[in-house]
């Protein structure tokens, strides 16, 4: 299910499966943001929701907004950008 947040964010959607939700679908740049507060390790359920959104969507980009961990991940064959929010917010 795809529900847009506001009229004003168009192309910008919140994602929820059967069994996962995915906090932003940015329509117009193909990408799923998953917006986590965790400042040691990303939980395994955020990973999952990317990777079950990604499958039905086909995003070309995943990334997960964390609030200070920087890198990139590889599940599934899949990249998966992880972005402190404060970079996040100046690109």
């Amino acid at each position: 299910m795809l529900s847009t947040l506001d009229n004003q964010l168009k192309g910008l959607y919140y994602v929820k499966g059967k069994d996962f939700e995915i906090d932003f679908y940015d329509e117009i740049n193909s990408r799923l943001l998953q917006v986590t507060y965790t400042s040691d390790k990303i939980e395994e359920r955020e990973i999952r929701s990317l990777l079950k959104a990604e499958e039905m969507l086909r995003a070309k980009e995943l990334i997960v907004i964390t609030y200070d961990i920087e890198g990139e991940e590889e599940r599934e064959g899949k990249k998966i950008k992880l972005i402190p929010l404060y970079k996040f917010l100046l690109t």
